[in-house]
């Protein structure tokens, strides 16, 4: 049984509020991109307008010299160009993991690329506005 079988087809990465789930497959480079925000199917990378958001999605290929080889399916659960785009670049590196030796696993984990983002919001204190934002003070 190849370490293929025993992976699921989709992987799904979350950051802050944004959960993306990325089907990835040999390929020709090729990227579908599924958002609420948008409510159609965007065949291309030009979904995101920003070059380091592309880039973002990009960066796990690029460590491991293995650009436009795979295909990749994407589908958002939440909005944000730059939460989508980390997400995305973390359920990628995952992915990856399934079709690479262990060695270049641990490239991917020396460019830290399979770590997850640990920051989370921060509750709402008692006797407080917000987190960490106070009431007005007023002397009179």
């Amino acid at each position: 049984m190849s370490l293929k079988q025993l992976l699921p087809d989709k992987i799904e990465s979350k950051h802050k509020w944004c959960t993306a789930t990325v089907t990835l497959r040999e390929g020709t480079g090729k990227v579908t991109i599924e958002s609420p925000s948008v409510k159609t199917c965007v065949n291309d990378i030009l979904y995101f307008t920003r070059i380091i958001h592309r880039d973002q999605l990009l960066y796990p290929f690029k460590v491991l010299d293995r650009v436009n080889l795979f295909d990749i399916d994407v589908v958002y659960d939440g909005i944000g160009f730059t939460a989508q785009s980390i997400a995305t670049r973390l359920a990628i590196s995952k992915a990856l993991c399934s079709f690479i030796s262990s060695k270049e696993v641990e490239y991917l984990r020396l460019a830290g690329l399979l770590t997850e983002d640990a920051r989370r919001k921060e509750r709402k204190q008692p006797g407080k506005r917000n987190a960490r934002r106070k009431y007005k003070f007023r002397k009179r």
